[in-house]
């Protein structure tokens, strides 16, 4: 059974009619199932990267009679006394094992945990709840050069050493291309499995292959009816679809066209349960459409931007499941079809339909993506950030100094860095003076990111989606989050590779403990720090406006000194921000 889905264009609806027949006219569909790359770029260089970024369409075919040697092992792994599953992966490697184990109920006695961090903390969080003996790491990266996976694996290994572990090998499990550094790493570790995925899939295209449905089986979720639901949406979306009826191109021409038209922003609401597909989608449309200065930005995780926001230059897409509490959207959708603002509605019967909704959203991204004329399948800013880390920390091997630059101001536990494009601009006489004068530089189109580099815990979610909604109410427009450096490997393309419409606050913290990593100069937490300043350092190079706001007294202390004093900024009386 397909999921359900509802369009109302609003505003948009001439635009959206205009790209649907632009789409249709130029056989979007046919050319996306031949292959051929030309419905995107005709440069080779785009050519090549396309033509081996198109396998996520064929994948179900070769996965389907996969789905009961992965329930097998599924079983196996639970007959060898595994308890906990814990998946080292970044980006779109994470991700979508991350919705599965979310959103599918928790089989008795068994836990899932997705570590995409580098943050000591978290690190340190996942050891202490699990039990070494009884736990099974599934060491998830398509390149197997991932630094944050490769690190986190060779720090588990080494505990797992250390706590007297026999054959430390047997409780790693790889997923990766074949040949990769990953895939000659598992066998000098003498992994348990190695699953060699297909190389024509990118990571964020890889939901409905090795990358998702791996995990998913080991978690008990019911491959056969998560893939039937992928095939059934497929024969709907592809070119012998009837078009009228066909989901991926209505959704995709929708998000085209507004985006074509500068209504670039994808509010994404979703039922509780579902907050972690809003996640995924988030990545999914960043990363594949966010370059040449065009974009689509993603508003996702929870914290619902004011209705006048929503009602202009933003596409808002709501996703139901069925029995889960809808009780916030519904008032929503209604007061926007009041306005003639644009939304979409997508409801979900069962969560087997996630399926159905990874085939869909890839397809509409990919069909955006032809809308923008640009190519979905690259992430050319993505490298960049990763480039500058490397740099800072070969620097810092060799001198033992981080380049952390000077404060322009220390108050309450809060270090404010500014350099770039706001380092003239803002007042340094306190720390709620500089707040205002930087947020006073926004437009009317721009959004705000927080980049937090801490824990992704509840504590500090709480603490960060109670700021979003305060900023997103006062300054009136889109707030998002992202969590460092799992952000990196998402929407940080769209950072980079958009246009200028993105102001950033940047937070980093001191760690109440560090971790080292074996066979490293540098530990977890200075990684991180480097991976920080090395993003920052792209932001600063294309001109993008940045704070970076070093916590020095921890996180949950500098998170409620922070807030306290954007709460003075907003509330300030007579003052306009």
């Amino acid at each position: 059974m397909l999921t359900a889905q509802r369009i109302s264009p609003g505003y948009l609806a001439d635009v959206y009619q205009e790209e649907s027949n632009r789409l249709r006219a130029g056989e979007a569909l046919q050319k996306m199932w031949a292959r051929q790359p030309g419905l995107w770029k005709d440069e080779p260089e785009h050519a090549r990267i396309i033509a081996n970024r198109l396998g996520w369409i064929g994948v179900l075919d070769s996965m389907r009679p996969e789905a009961s040697t992965l329930q097998d092992l599924a079983r196996d792994i639970k007959d060898s006394g595994v308890h906990e599953i814990v998946l080292l992966g970044m980006g779109g490697s994470s991700l979508a094992p991350e919705v599965f184990s979310l959103i599918f109920p928790a089989p008795s006695g068994r836990r899932f945990f997705v570590l995409d961090s580098t943050d000591p903390t978290a690190i340190r969080q996942v050891e202490r709840s699990i039990d070494l003996a009884h736990s099974l790491f599934i060491v998830a990266s398509k390149s197997g050069k991932t630094i944050e996976t490769l690190s986190q694996f060779f720090y588990f290994h080494r505990r797992l050493t250390q706590a007297g572990v026999r054959s430390e090998g047997r409780s790693f499990l790889a997923i990766t291309d074949r040949g990769s550094y990953l895939d000659q790493l598992a066998d000098e570790y003498n992994f348990r499995l190695t699953f060699r995925n297909p190389a024509d899939i990118g990571g964020r295209y890889s939901a409905l292959s090795y990358f998702g449905l791996v995990p998913a089986a080991l978690w008990g979720v019911d491959i056969d009816a998560v893939l039937d639901s992928a095939i059934e949406m497929r024969a709907v979306c592809g070119p012998r679809g009837e078009a009228d009826a066909n989901p991926a191109l209505q959704l995709g021409s929708l998000l085209g066209a507004a985006a074509r038209r500068g209504d670039d922003k994808l509010v994404l609401l979703c039922t509780p349960k579902l907050m972690p597909l809003g996640n995924w989608i988030e990545q999914l449309i960043a990363e594949s459409t966010g370059k040449e200065k065009r974009e689509i930005v993603p508003v996702a995780g929870g914290v619902a931007p004011p209705l006048d926001v929503l009602a202009r230059g933003c596409v808002t897409a709501a996703l139901l499941l069925e029995g889960d509490d809808q009780a916030v959207l519904e008032p929503i959708l209604g007061a926007l079809e009041q306005r003639g603002a644009p939304f979409l509605e997508i409801r979900l019967k069962t969560p087997v339909q996630l399926g159905a909704e990874f085939f869909k959203w890839e397809t509409a991204a990919a069909l955006a993506g032809a809308s923008l004329a640009i190519d979905p399948f690259d992430e050319p800013n993505v490298q960049e950030s990763k480039d500058n880390t490397a740099r800072i920390l070969e620097a810092f091997e060799s001198s033992g100094e981080m380049p952390l630059g000077s404060p322009r101001l220390a108050e309450s536990g809060i270090e404010l860095y500014a350099d770039g494009a706001v380092r003239g601009s803002i007042s340094t006489l306190q720390l709620t003076a500089a707040l205002r004068t930087f947020f006073s530089e926004r437009r009317p189109d721009d959004y705000l990111a927080i980049l937090a580099y801490v824990s992704r815990d509840a504590a500090n979610g709480a603490e960060l989606d109670a700021l979003r909604a305060a900023l997103a109410e006062r300054l009136n427009l889109p707030v998002l989050l992202g969590y460092g450096p799992r952000y990196m490997h998402s929407i940080g393309q769209l950072y980079k590779g958009g246009p200028a419409s993105g102001m950033f606050l940047m937070i980093t913290s001191k760690k109440p403990e560090d971790l080292p990593i074996p066979g490293a100069k540098y530990t977890f937490g200075q990684l991180e720090m480097a991976q920080a300043l090395g993003d920052l350092q792209s932001l600063g190079r294309l001109g993008k406006p940045a704070l970076r706001l070093h916590l020095t007294d921890g996180v949950p202390a500098g998170l409620s000194s922070l807030r306290r004093a954007i709460d003075q900024v907003l509330s300030a009386s007579g003052s306009a921000i």
